[in-house]
């Protein structure tokens, strides 16, 4: 049986495999583990969502469309914007998902569909150091999206950024961290 943890050191392991082995990845590691744990695809969409969800902007990750027709790359179907590994196994996770649903009964897969999305995908049942860890590797996927687009960062956020306070044995108990500032302004 895997535990909560293993999940995410099975998506640190998703970001560091290069695309063209995702698929490899999965046939190794992902499907053995499908077939010893019942609910391991619905609980690893589960995370990954969470993780992806807030970092594409507004029309990201849609599919892509040239001439009136799909554009499709590397034998898949491009989408817009930044994709990570985990966006694209998101992709794969949401295709077994939907598989399950209508092998189970065709007939309910749109009502199936919608109760796991609403009542399971969209409810993060997380404890507070679970979530810390997810946050922290949402964090992480922030910049790299950031480095991988080319965007800047404009001058107040790096100034206002909640990351440049720390705590002090002060009155107030909060101070401002200056050597923060400096390293974002060094990047």
């Amino acid at each position: 049986m895997i535990k909560r943890d293993d999940y995410l050191m099975i998506i640190e392991e998703i970001r560091n495999t290069d695309k063209k082995s995702i698929d490899e990845f999965i046939e190794k590691i992902i499907e053995p583990l499908i077939l010893e744990n019942e609910n391991f695809i619905e609980i690893l969409y589960k995370d990954i969502y969470y993780l992806i969800k807030d970092i594409d902007k507004k029309g990201e990750n849609d599919l892509l469309i040239k001439n009136g027709s799909l554009v499709i790359e590397n034998g898949g179907i491009k989408l817009t914007g930044y994709q990570s590994r985990l966006h694209n196994l998101s992709i794969w996770l949401h295709m077994e998902i939907s598989k399950k649903f209508m092998e189970k009964n065709p007939l309910t897969f749109i009502e199936s569909m919608q109760n796991f999305e609403n009542n399971f995908l969209k409810k993060p049942n997380y404890t507070p150091e679970y979530k810390a860890k997810l946050d922290k590797i949402k964090s992480s996927l922030k910049k790299e999206r950031k480095l991988n687009l080319g965007e800047k960062e404009n001058f107040w956020n790096k100034i206002f950024d909640i990351d440049n306070l720390e705590l002090k044995p002060n009155i107030a108990g909060i101070g401002v961290n200056f050597n923060e500032i400096i390293n974002k302004f060094r990047k």
